[in-house]
């Protein structure tokens, strides 16, 4: 197993607040990590990970002595059947999946271990992050290949949220109340 340290870096997908079952049922922390393809410490960093992998007698013999399986499959975000739903998100950007049985650790910008409440409130779709994981290989099913262990968030910066629905407290207008007091509602 290899561990690498990504530069800043969006978070898509992402659950890490609380788990989400998987297609097995099983329940995990995860997040889909979005990489500028202007990146390219973050890039090299992926390419040393999988080149320990290939030298890790474990990790080659985990893919049955084919070190043809410890490659980097770095998903392309500009290909249109990869992100069909927002390819304005994705464009010019590579990303991968993560995921972790445990809870990541995540910390702020300062490098401040954030309690359940912040991450709850803090770490969501589309915020920008550094993120720490461990790079694997894999046989599982029949499928081999190279995995991504999801051990840790430090949030960088906010970001507009990807997907679903965001409201706030400017959405509702006081003017369809009309002159109702307290003592009206129920």
């Amino acid at each position: 197993m290899a561990k690498l340290t990504t530069g800043i870096v969006r978070l898509s997908y992402a659950n890490i607040a609380q788990p989400r079952k998987n297609d097995d049922g099983k329940a995990k922390y995860s997040s889909q990590i979005i990489i500028d393809k202007t990146d390219k410490k973050t890039i090299k960093a992926f390419e040393r990970a999988i080149e320990e992998l290939k030298a890790d007698p474990k990790a080659v013999a985990k893919v049955e002595g084919k070190a043809a399986y410890l490659k980097l499959n770095l998903r392309d975000g500009d290909t249109a059947e990869a992100v069909a739903d927002q390819p304005e998100t994705y464009a010019g950007k590579f990303f991968i999946n993560a995921n972790s049985d445990k809870q990541p650790i995540v910390f702020t910008r300062d490098k401040i271990k954030m309690d359940q409440f912040d991450i709850e409130e803090e770490i969501y779709s589309g915020v920008y992050a550094q993120v720490a994981l461990s790079v694997f290989a894999y046989n599982f099913n029949g499928k081999k290949g190279v995995g991504f262990g999801l051990n840790g968030v430090r949030k960088v910066k906010d970001g507009d949220r990807l997907g679903g629905v965001h409201v706030s407290a400017s959405d509702f207008g006081d003017d369809d109340l009309g002159d109702l007091d307290d003592d009206d509602l129920i």
